[in-house]
């Protein structure tokens, strides 16, 4: 699961960086997939595709104007995608 998040932050990074050229549409069907095995962590997963599908809607936006609320909808998806990584990170936060 990390590794297909890693995947689509990395996708996300390159639309932001080429708006025009890139799709974020590969990357909302790889998260819908994972899903359904995403256990506990199914909302988390949600609000994700819901974050990449804004900045998915706000490419258009992004890469005619450079809209500041475009750009907003890029920096929340890469914060719940960041998120959501950390969150499968193997950190031991328990006292002994």
């Amino acid at each position: 699961m990390k590794e297909v998040l890693q995947r689509v932050k990395e996708q996300l990074e390159q639309s932001f960086a080429e708006p025009r050229s890139t799709s974020l549409d590969g990357a909302i069907h790889e998260l819908e997939q994972v899903k359904a095995n995403a256990g506990e962590k199914r909302q988390m997963i949600e609000d994700v595709i819901r974050a990449v599908t804004h900045a998915h809607h706000a490419r258009v936006e992004l890469a005619m104007a450079g809209d500041e609320s475009a750009t907003n909808a890029f920096a929340e998806a890469y914060r719940a995608l960041d998120q959501a990584i950390e969150s499968y990170s193997d950190v031991d936060n328990d006292p002994v």
